[in-house]
């Protein structure tokens, strides 16, 4: 199963909606308090989205999306654009929200992608931590330098990510009753993996440096995220809002 698409993903992904909705909720409350839009002029003027690696939507936010003015998704499964509007299209149609679906590798085109959409605010929707699995195990250090691309890419730009930190098998079976687990301020993160139930080793997806470090000026808001991918095994998510 290719774990970015097709067929077999989407099957999954529908299944999987009641083990996946306290971490879809989650991240819905997240987005909702992050994006102020405060640097794209009047406060009444809704900005524009473009929204990569949107798949079909199957943890993303409708009520966020229906603060835009226009939203426009890419990615490369053919699949994922007529199954993001039959979820998503309607909710959208209704607030008057434009919804334009393409599939594109919008990662491989991003330079001009920004430059034809300047004003927009840019999501990365659970896809920079699957970068890694584009290259061979030893070239993490080329996967990291793509990461660093893409932020420079965005500098002035409003933008934001969630995407996966680790992942990996876990030491008990994970329960649909189950609380999702918080992480706190003070933990490590050797105590969140052990707060996760993390059995070693997990797989390192490679996105510590996705978002600017403090110094650098920027305000960057990151969350922490569990994903109960099954009952067997989870996800580490990380999230962050960037504002110029």
């Amino acid at each position: 199963m290719n774990l970015t698409g097709g067929i077999a993903w989407h099957w999954l992904a529908w299944r999987s909606q009641a083990r996946w909705a306290k971490t879809s909720k989650a991240i819905e409350d997240w987005l909702l308090q992050q994006a102020s839009f405060s640097k794209l002029g009047d406060a009444s003027e809704k900005p524009n989205l473009l929204l990569i690696g949107a798949s079909a939507g199957w943890m993303m936010s409708t009520q966020w999306l229906q603060q835009f003015a226009r939203v426009d998704t890419f990615d490369i499964d053919p699949l994922a654009a007529p199954l993001f509007k039959w979820r998503n299209g309607a909710a959208l149609k209704a607030q008057s929200v434009e919804l334009h679906c393409h599939t594109a590798d919008a990662l491989q085109d991003l330079p001009a992608l920004l430059k034809s959409h300047p004003k927009a605010c840019v999501f990365f929707d659970n896809v920079l931590g699957q970068l890694r699995f584009q290259r061979p195990a030893s070239a993490w250090q080329h996967v990291e330098r793509d990461v660093q691309q893409i932020q420079k890419q965005l500098k002035g730009r409003e933008w934001g990510s969630v995407h996966d930190r680790m992942s990996g098998p876990t030491t008990e079976t994970i329960l649909l009753s189950d609380e999702l687990p918080v992480r706190s301020i003070q933990q490590t993160d050797q105590q969140w993996l052990t707060q996760l139930k993390a059995q070693s080793p997990w797989l390192d997806h490679l996105t510590h440096s996705v978002f600017p470090n403090q110094r650098d000026g920027q305000g960057v808001s990151v969350e922490n995220f569990a994903w109960n991918f099954s009952p067997s095994y989870r996800h580490w998510l990380q999230a962050g809002w960037v504002r110029p």
